[in-house]
């Protein structure tokens, strides 16, 4: 029978047993006194200054304002470097004409080296702002959101680094953080209160993990230490002496790192093996195409990079693990190693040598090295580039192990190709200029050559993929890329 004869039916039906209840109800209420009508409930109007959109928050176009109020006492433990603690502050956001009420939130210093570098390379703090905390406030929210991370981008002149990165991968299908900007303002006992521009940065926390995988029930990993690969020996067999990897999300539900171990020992082996053991336990796409991105961007604090900044995520419905990109200040083709100690984001800015302005990850090579680690090298007085031999840092283990064996190497090339299409079709280096002009008013000087400078470098590395992609693939008749090796 067909759907539309069964809906004539099943609607008859409806309509006779509506009629036979209203029947019924008329002869029991004829018997009883009337009741009378309800008075009208009068509406509150909107209040049209309330905070209610958060894409606004996350919109680089806008600048919010930002009110953030220190007491005296906590002021005294974020002076303290030493000290990774939350303490009481009050945290207000105006977003155009909107503005959200004064919360009382909890804020901690944020970054490893931006944090000991405070009045001497670096000028301001970048913090964590945590909305839902203690019993009384587990519940409080900004529009949703129960953290969020506002970063002083000390170590990025442009201001314009970690806007595209993110929006970089989150183009590409990689889950990764949302960003906006503010004009930060302290409280006025904070020595220079008025902090300027500001990144305001989606946190990695269970509402990203709810909004981006509908999972948030095992672990969320975060890579503690700089230079950590995903070894056996690194995971470490104690949980309660391991802190490498930090658990940031899941510990209650399956409290152990057995899950990371058994990852680290099956990424062991190489070709083949490798390839079928990360199609099972990651989702093997993204990762390649995480690894593009990381090259494409010329992130060197990145997964494929050898400070191996990143966050690890596994899934607890599907059983995988998937890598979260996070530190993106220095990508673009940022090296602050070549430029004079302590002068780049303080008083003055330096302009980049020629070797800084062409640093890149070679996107066609898994075993390129960061030209030198700017601690090790730095501290051992070697400042020329070409004297770095012997202080190079390798890549991640799982990229070069990976870009080795054929088929991921063609993967790896057709996602390049993709991002640097899309860095066109955007039309991604007007638009870093674009957005420099948006944000002048709130940075410092020097930043529109750095701005220049990365937007050129895009063009440039979209030629570096064009050389890569003829050097090592085959083409089809049509054009499109067939095998790489």
């Amino acid at each position: 029978m067909a759907s539309r004869d069964l809906k004539v039916i099943w609607g008859s039906v409806a309509l006779s047993v509506v009629l036979a209840i209203g029947f019924a109800f008329n002869a029991e209420s004829a018997t009883q006194a009337p009741t009378p009508a309800p008075s009208a409930t009068p509406t509150q109007p909107a209040d049209p200054t309330a905070l209610t959109e958060l894409n606004k928050l996350f919109d680089p176009s806008q600048i919010s304002e930002i009110q953030l109020d220190v007491p005296p006492k906590s002021q005294k433990v974020l002076d303290n470097r030493s000290r990774d603690e939350y303490v009481p502050a009050t945290f207000q956001i105006t977003i155009g004409t909107q503005k959200s009420p004064k919360m009382e939130v909890r804020i901690k210093i944020k970054g490893t080296t931006s944090r000991y570098g405070i009045n001497t390379t670096y000028q301001f703090s970048s913090y964590k702002v945590k909305f839902a905390f203690g019993q009384q406030h587990k519940t409080q929210t900004l529009l949703g959101l129960k953290s969020l991370t506002l970063n002083a981008m000390t170590q990025d002149s442009s201001k314009l680094h970690e806007t595209f990165a993110y929006e970089a991968y989150r183009a590409m299908g990689i889950p990764a953080s949302r960003t906006g900007y503010a004009h930060l303002k302290m409280s006025k006992n904070i020595p220079k209160p008025d902090r300027g521009l500001y990144l305001v940065l989606e946190s990695l926390d269970d509402v990203f993990l709810g909004a981006n995988f509908n999972d948030v029930t095992q672990h969320l990993y975060e890579n503690n230490h700089n230079f950590t690969e995903i070894l056996p020996g690194y995971v470490g067999k104690n949980v309660k002496l391991d802190a490498r990897y930090q658990v940031k999300e899941g510990w209650k539900a399956t409290p152990n790192r057995n899950d990371l171990r058994t990852f680290a020992k099956g990424i062991q082996s190489n070709g083949k093996k490798l390839w079928d053991f990360l199609e099972t336990n990651t989702d093997r796409n993204k990762l390649v195409m995480l690894f593009a991105v990381d090259n494409f961007t010329g992130g060197w604090d990145t997964y494929s990079g050898p400070l191996l900044n990143n966050y690890q995520f596994r899934s607890n419905q599907l059983g995988r693990f998937t890598f979260i990109p996070w530190g993106l200040d220095n990508t673009w083709g940022e090296n602050y190693f070549n430029d004079v100690a302590g002068s780049r984001w303080v008083k003055s800015y330096t302009a980049p040598s020629k070797l800084h302005d062409d640093f890149f990850f070679p996107v066609d090579s898994n075993t390129a090295s960061f030209p030198g680690s700017f601690m090790i090298a730095y501290n051992a007085g070697v400042t020329d580039p070409a004297k770095m031999t012997n202080y190079q840092l390798g890549r991640g283990q799982l990229f070069r192990k990976c870009l080795a064996y054929s088929p991921c190497a063609t993967l790896y090339f057709q996602d390049l190709q993709k991002i640097s299409d899309w860095a066109t079709s955007t039309n991604l280096p007007q638009r870093m200029i674009a957005q420099g002009a948006v944000i002048k008013k709130l940075t410092n000087g020097y930043s529109k050559a750095e701005q220049t400078r990365t937007s050129n470098w895009v063009l440039k590395q979209q030629a570096r993929v064009a050389k890569a992609i003829a050097k090592h693939c085959e083409l089809d008749a049509a054009g499109q890329i067939k095998t790489c090796k």
